[in-house]
């Protein structure tokens, strides 16, 4: 795994990098690697890794799963809370969108912790 933090330039290059790949290829880099293999195209499974590390990385605190599901209930519990219906629907709205953010980075995380189980020797 990457040490520190990238600069915003190297984060931009790496996820462009990843976006090149075609959506086919990225699906199979993470069927192989579920199944223990890498890519057979070198170039492919490098921008796998480079990209996995960078998801790895150490997040700031507002990236991190514990703040994002923490956020998602308090906006849930206000939205049960509040009276008035404007607030409670826009906080509910709220909650729900940083809950499936909060899957959707967890499920990210997870592929990610995958593709780098995998053996590159």
């Amino acid at each position: 795994m990457a040490e520190g933090r990238s600069s915003r330039q190297e984060r931009r290059a790496i996820t462009a990098e990843w976006r090149r790949v075609p959506m086919r290829a990225r699906l199979d880099v993470l069927r192989l690697a579920k199944l223990g293999e890498r890519h057979p195209d070198p170039a492919v499974d490098a921008a796998a890794v480079r990209f996995a590390n960078l998801v790895l990385e150490a997040p700031s605190f507002i990236y991190s799963i514990t703040f994002q599901l923490v956020m998602s209930l308090c906006l849930l519990a206000f939205a049960f809370l509040v009276q008035e219906s404007f607030p409670r629907w826009c906080a509910g709205i709220g909650g729900t969108l940083c809950l499936l953010l909060t899957i959707y980075n967890w499920d990210l995380k997870r592929d990610a912790r995958t593709i780098l189980s995998v053996p590159r020797t």
